[in-house]
Formats: structure tokens, sequence, C-alpha cells
């Protein structure tokens, strides 16, 4: 009866021990997936996006950042940086980075860092590498790197000068309209077009291209005088137009201020009265040449045929 107690315990402590080990070993298993799981990076860009809507060499900006826990842990401790390989994109304040103590799984965080386009850059988009370092729930590291590019512009930036008619004109007289378009940015402007608009001109379109930095375009509108100008003088207007890379365009204008007259038609008759009696002059003047030719003649004939009958006498 004893050694029948004792067995039945010693089988019974050996069920026991295999059920724990069992369950030790699913635990194992269990914490394995878990550290498995916890071991991907779960932290990862969603958005970003340009305040000032632009990006200029030279000038600074305001870029903001959205970040999402996609992983179904919460993480700590979250540092997240803003870095240029080749220092084309440099914090204008601070050092870049970001903290956040803490972001469970599911939610977004969005930083915002002030930024710096260094000078000199061509028109074209830069690469921006956003660094995520974070914790998981046992205090292991881990990090993810994500890469934005962000296009930079050269700012755009002109002036219109020199802007004038040389003459006075009449109606219905041609017109020339001269002067110059000045690019004093950093950016080619592109398709410069310039039109006149004008009340008393016809309104004509003119393209001049595209004029680097630096260099200026020239403006020459021939038009023709349709209207005459109030005594006043009425101001026209010429507007110019231009682009940047993507298309979008531009406007300037500048004002000048020109003389349409009509044409001289006083003392019309005067004049008529006056030609008339100029060719009654001529006429006149014919006539008399006219006679006199003639007694000249008759009084040379008459003396050669005096003189032939005095010849004949003798």
């Amino acid at each position: 009866m004893y050694k029948t107690n004792k067995l039945t315990i010693v089988k019974n402590i050996k069920k026991f021990m295999a059920l724990l080990l069992a369950v030790i070993v699913c635990m194992s298993a269990f914490s394995f997936n878990m550290v498995a799981e916890a071991s991907q990076p779960k932290v990862m860009v969603v958005d970003y996006q340009i305040v000032q809507k632009e990006i200029f060499s030279g000038q600074a900006f305001d870029l903001k950042v959205t970040i999402k826990n996609t992983g179904s842990r919460y993480v700590d401790n979250l540092k997240i940086s803003v870095t240029s390989d080749t220092g084309d994109i440099v914090p204008a304040e601070g050092a870049g980075n970001g903290f956040l103590d803490e972001l469970p799984n599911g939610e977004e965080s969005t930083f915002t860092f002030k930024l710096r386009a260094a000078d000199g850059l061509a028109e074209k988009s830069y690469k921006l590498s956003v660094v995520n370092e974070y914790d998981d729930i046992w205090g292991n590291p881990y990090s993810a790197t994500d890469v934005i590019y962000l296009p930079v512009k050269l700012a755009q930036r002109a002036s219109l000068t020199d802007l004038y008619v040389a003459d006075d004109a009449v109606l219905g007289d041609s017109v020339e309209i001269v002067g110059s378009v000045n690019n004093l940015g950093a950016g080619m402007l592109y398709n410069v077009k310039a039109k006149l608009q004008s009340s008393y001109m016809e309104e004509i379109e003119t393209y001049i291209g595209n004029i680097e930095s630096g260099k200026s375009g020239s403006i020459d509108i021939l038009t023709n005088a349709v209207a005459t100008t109030a005594a006043s003088g009425d101001m026209s207007k010429v507007i110019v137009t231009y682009e940047d890379k993507e298309g979008n365009e531009t406007m300037i204008e500048g004002n000048f201020k020109a003389t349409v007259e009509s044409p001289v038609y006083d003392n019309v008759e005067k004049i008529k009265d006056s030609t008339k009696s100029s060719g009654k002059k001529v006429l006149y003047s014919v006539i008399a040449v006219v006679i006199v030719i003639a007694l000249l003649c008759i009084c040379a004939i008459r003396k050669h045929r005096r003189k032939k009958e005095i010849l004949d006498e003798f």
C-alpha cells in the first residue's frame, strides 16, 4: 500500500514537471515572438510639408515632418533628426533635432524644423535624410531612416526701365516704344513678353525670350496711333510677364506718356487761293516772256531788212 502511494506520488511529480516544462517552453516561444516583433523598425515618415511652399537658395524655410508609430507597441525616447550629407540644407536654428518621450502605437506626431538652403545652389531637388531613433518596451534601441527630396529654386526679381516714346505722334503715324527688362535675381527669367496697353495706340505684344541673371532684354514695340490723346495727355503702360522653371507667371508694368495729335488742316482755303494766285503769276510771267521774245524777233527782222535795203541802194 505504501509502495503504491509512493509510485503514484512519483508519477504525479513527473506529470507536474512535464507540464511545468511545457509552460516554460510556451512562455519562451511567446517571449521570442514578442522580441522578434519589437525588433522591426516601426516608426516612419508619413508626410512632410514646406510651410513657405517654396525653397530659395540662400534663404531660410520651415519644414514640417510627420512620423507615425505603425507597430503594435509604443516606443520610448524617440529622437528625430534631419541631415544633409552634402551640407546643401542646414539647420537655421538649433541642431535639427526633435525629441518625444513616448509615441503610442498607431499615433502620429509632427515636428517643425527651421532650415536654410545654402547659397549658390543650383535649381534642382536636394536629398534630406530623416532619422528616427527610439527604444522598445525593453529598452532595446532601434533606428529607421527615411529620405525626402526638397526642390530648391533660385529667386527671380526683375525691373522695367528706360521706357519711353521717341517723339510725339500724329494720328495714323507709326509709333515706337522702347525700354529694358532687367534680371536682378539669381534665377533665369523664362519666356519674357512685353505687351502695350493703351487707349490711343494699337495694342501689340512682343516676345523677348529668356533673360539670364544679371542681364537685360530689350523692349521694342512698333505700333500705330489710332486715336488722339486728351489735352492733359493719357497714360499708357507696358506689361511685362515672365515665368519660372515650372511655368508660374509673374507680371510687372511700367507707365509712360505720349501725345497723339490730329493732322493740321487749318487755312486750307487760303492755301488753295495762294496756289491759284501763284499759278496765275506764273502764267502771266510766261506770257510776258513770250511777248518780249516776239518783240525782239520782230526788231531783229526789221533791222535785218533795213540793212539789206541800204546795201541795195549802193
